[in-house]
């Protein structure tokens, strides 16, 4: 599991690759960065003037998200099972088997697979390292040598699902977990991002004691989270209540940052 502090820290790094990061940056001449907790980050500009970012996730609730998370939470400690016992790093991705693709046979089966894809289940984590701890004990010579994967099945709960687990890392070059889930993506949901920024406005004032201006920075992560909402160009005009200086939303897959606006 990633710890939240590097987690910030591989946020900002990337928020300030942005075209609006790198303006923000330069525009207040910064000569130092400290990181704090409250907020997030101190930076100093050369005027000794102190600036503070605060970063914060945006993650839309659902319960495909949530079952996302839970089974990636548990293949992410079987990632660190391996690298603890074995010394060997990988990474894995977790299948599903949707037998209703299969078993469908009237329109009402054929419509509830198509507008209601994934899965919501909840799978019990002590019974699937149970499964899978021993696989990857017994496949190591597999796993270090080429072509270094393994695809096991296993059945929890009269579900079966498939593991590829491999000795090398994931397409973004990390040794993690991913689960592969589907679910309709809601649009622009603004309510849900006001009230990540109104708990973040709850704590403005305490932020404002250890820097002379501050500004906020959500960051908002994709599919790959379990996070299946997108912003559509409205969010360019839409206005939110936020008490910063100035509010940042970053988006993980695009690599993207925009300006929020204020009322």
């Amino acid at each position: 599991m990633k710890n939240h502090k590097i987690e910030e820290k591989e946020y900002l790094d990337c928020f300030l690759k942005t075209a609006i990061g790198k303006s923000w940056y330069e525009k207040h001449n910064i000569i130092k960065i400290e990181e704090t907790e409250s907020p997030d980050f101190i930076f100093e500009a050369n005027d000794g003037k102190k600036i503070g970012l605060e970063i914060t996730q945006f993650i839309i609730e659902s319960k495909h998200g949530k079952a996302m998370q839970a089974l990636a939470t548990t293949g992410n400690k079987l990632c660190q099972y391996s690298l603890n016992k074995h010394k060997l790093p990988i990474s894995i991705i977790i299948d599903k088997y949707d037998r209703r693709i299969h078993e469908a046979r009237t329109k009402a089966q054929f419509l509830e697979v198509c507008y209601n894809p994934g899965f919501i289940d909840r799978f019990d984590e002590k019974e699937i390292k149970a499964q899978i701890e021993p696989i990857i004990d017994d496949n190591i010579d597999k796993l270090k040598n080429f072509p270094r994967l393994i695809k096991p099945w296993i059945k929890i709960n009269d579900e079966y699902l498939c593991f590829s687990i491999s000795g090398f890392p994931d397409i973004n070059g990390k040794y993690e977990c991913f689960v592969n889930n589907e679910c309709f993506s809601l649009e622009n949901p603004f309510a849900s991002l006001q009230k990540i920024i109104d708990k973040k406005n709850q704590k403005y004032d305490n932020f404002k004691k250890h820097c002379d201006e501050c500004y906020l920075l959500v960051c908002k992560p994709g599919v790959s989270k379990g996070n299946y909402c997108h912003f559509t160009d409205k969010i360019q005009s839409h206005k939110f209540t936020s008490k910063f200086r100035n509010s940042f939303l970053y988006d993980v897959d695009d690599y993207t940052a925009i300006e929020l606006k204020s009322l």
